[in-house]
């Protein structure tokens, strides 16, 4: 593990060597070629959290595109708990407020575990007229120095709501935990895409929710043992043609355990999964929304103070999956451009109505 004193020397050295460890907390770019004076981007995730294959690794592809594509050092934090998490920002705020020379600097937190410290801090930066900071998925943005970015996720799930419906009547909903505004956003999309009457239906529709924690930063990863003992168990409690996990990187846990199992069709969230066993996917474009707020950072106007960037600009949406079984392949005949424009527009105006 990485220690508080090694990433102080990292954070305040004129000269940045590469550093790249695999499960652990340093994740920094090659400084070839980059000058001293070349801006650095720094990010915080949240405990354990790179390598989900979902939310996460999408914010790590987008700085790191950014970054090739304006030339920029970039300094990425992936701490083993929320203490360790809360040490790297603090000292990350008291350097930031200190500093006096020309480099510009940019800190992005992503996840609502720092939520109180980011409110509480901020305005230590305002110090620092080259110092800025991106807090994302929230909704309410920073009093004081600093801009937000919030991902809405209801329309693309409202969507793939409606679609599930179009392909069973029976669904199971795992959310990572009920506190997690993104989480909960994305569940009630998708109760309200299930139940429209976009497409009339003669079957009586079943949606059950489960959790796989309790607090806002609960539920994000589950061990192998555990998903397939899940599993297993709601095969017992209900029929599941369809479950749909909205808990970041414990998904790609559920899809991997199901490629041995084989108990269900599991849809996609965050990035698309391509199997037999997933006929589609809601997508969360958050390596794009994260590239175009450092191009905007970079730019003479600045990151505006708070953007929301949903299904209407692209950055979610639904891709449907071409697979040979014999249910997705008749699920598939019946989804025409007709339905799913239907579906789409009807989105895009809810999430609109949602996001008000």
């Amino acid at each position: 593990m990485a220690s508080f004193a090694l990433l102080t020397s990292i954070i305040i050295s004129a000269t940045f060597t590469a550093c790249s460890k695999e499960g652990d907390t340093i994740y920094q770019s090659p400084p070839e070629d980059l000058p001293a004076q070349t801006p650095l981007v720094t990010v915080v995730y949240d405990p354990d959290a790179l390598g989900d294959r979902s939310y996460n690794d999408l914010v790590y592809q987008g700085v790191e595109q950014a970054a090739k594509e304006h030339g920029l050092r970039t300094l990425q934090l992936s701490p083993s708990s929320r203490q360790e998490g809360l040490a790297y920002l603090e000292n990350l705020f008291t350097d930031l407020s200190t500093r006096q020379d020309t480099v510009r600097r940019l800190v992005i937190v992503t996840s609502p575990a720092y939520d109180e410290f980011l409110r509480k801090n901020n305005r230590r930066l305002e110090n620092n007229p080259r110092a800025d900071l991106l807090y994302l998925e929230t909704r309410t943005p920073l009093e004081g120095k600093g801009s937000t970015l919030y991902i809405p996720y209801y329309g693309a799930m409202f969507e793939a709501g409606a679609i599930a419906a179009h392909f069973s009547s029976e669904m199971l909903l795992v959310g990572a935990n009920p506190q997690n505004e993104s989480v909960k956003d994305a569940l009630q999309g998708f109760r309200d895409g299930f139940a429209t009457d976009i497409f009339p239906y003669d079957r009586k529709k079943t949606l059950n929710v489960e959790y796989l924690g309790s607090a806002a930063d609960e539920g994000f990863s589950i061990a192998d043992t555990t998903a397939m003992k899940f599993l297993i168990d709601k095969e017992d409690q209900y029929v599941l043609p369809l479950l749909v996990p909205v808990c970041g990187g414990a998904a790609g846990v559920f899809h991997r355990m199901n490629e041995i199992l084989q108990f269900c069709f599991i849809m996609g969230v965050d990035v698309p999964v391509v199997s037999t066993s997933c006929p589609f996917s809601a997508v969360k474009r958050m390596d794009r929304a994260v590239a175009q707020c450092i191009t905007q950072w970079l730019s003479a106007d600045g990151m505006p103070k708070h953007q929301s960037l949903g299904l209407a600009g692209d950055f979610t949406g639904v891709e449907i999956h071409t697979v040979n079984s014999l249910m997705s392949i008749a699920f598939y005949g019946e989804l025409t451009d007709e339905i799913l424009k239907a579906a789409h527009d009807e989105a895009v105006r809810k999430e609109a109505e949602y996001e008000k």
